[in-house]
């Protein structure tokens, strides 16, 4: 496996997720707050929901449930759904070493373009909240009303690849999900995988992660040497 000082320093843009990386935006009872709010607006009009998806905490699960069995809901779910993205922007704190690194890969003049399921809306709410937009080129969030884009589709990997005016061969993932290293293999990216666990530095070691850190904090200095 190659180390992820090597892919950095390769890297010539970064593609990064943001929920776990940056910050975890939703954490409990974040998470299930923001869940709740989306079952009651499928409930609203009048939407039966399975069983998994009336007690899941993971309210990307019940915007992706929507969007399939409840289109007629899913603007009211959406906005919801973003309406506690926000309000945990808010709050959530920094995963310790993320700032850094963006403060670094912005003075080596590498461009910076956040990845995510979540709307963009929180997202910059957040790197406004902590003095950080200038350090990232643009975000792509959450296709609005087209779940079915979201990752592991590659739909947004290519649009932040356009915006970092970079190549797939050239452009290095860091995220935290599976679902982060199936779309960066969709589209040619290579990653890194972010791993707060050792289950899950396994997982995503087994999803094909090309990399694997346990500390965002590691790679400050990884990419203060790169050029």
């Amino acid at each position: 496996m190659t180390d992820a000082a090597q892919l950095l320093n390769e890297a010539a843009a970064v593609l990064l997720d943001f929920d776990g990386p940056v910050t975890p935006l939703m954490p409990a009872p974040a998470n299930m707050h923001a869940a709740d709010a989306a079952r009651q607006a499928l409930t609203a009009h009048g939407a039966v929901l399975p069983g998994d998806i009336a007690v899941t905490s993971d309210h990307l699960a019940v915007i992706r449930w929507a969007g399939t069995h409840g289109p007629e809901a899913l603007a009211d779910v959406e906005n919801a759904c973003t309406a506690a993205e926000i309000d945990s922007a808010r709050t959530c704190t920094p995963t310790p070493g993320a700032h850094e690194l963006l403060a670094a890969l912005h003075a080596t003049g590498t461009p910076v373009v956040i990845v995510s399921n979540n709307a963009a809306e929180p997202i910059h709410a957040y790197l406004e909240r902590h003095g950080l937009t200038a350090y990232v080129r643009d975000v792509v969030g959450r296709p609005y009303l087209r779940p079915d884009l979201m990752k592991p589709d590659p739909h947004t990997v290519h649009r932040a690849l356009t915006i970092a005016e970079a190549s797939a061969r050239r452009a290095v993932l860091i995220g935290d999900s599976v679902s982060d290293i199936e779309v960066a293999r969709a589209a040619g990216v290579r990653s890194i995988g972010y791993a707060k666990t050792q289950q899950r530095g396994a997982e995503l070691r087994e999803a094909g992660a090309d990399a694997v850190t346990d500390n965002m904090a590691s790679l400050t200095s990884e990419s203060g040497s790169r050029r």
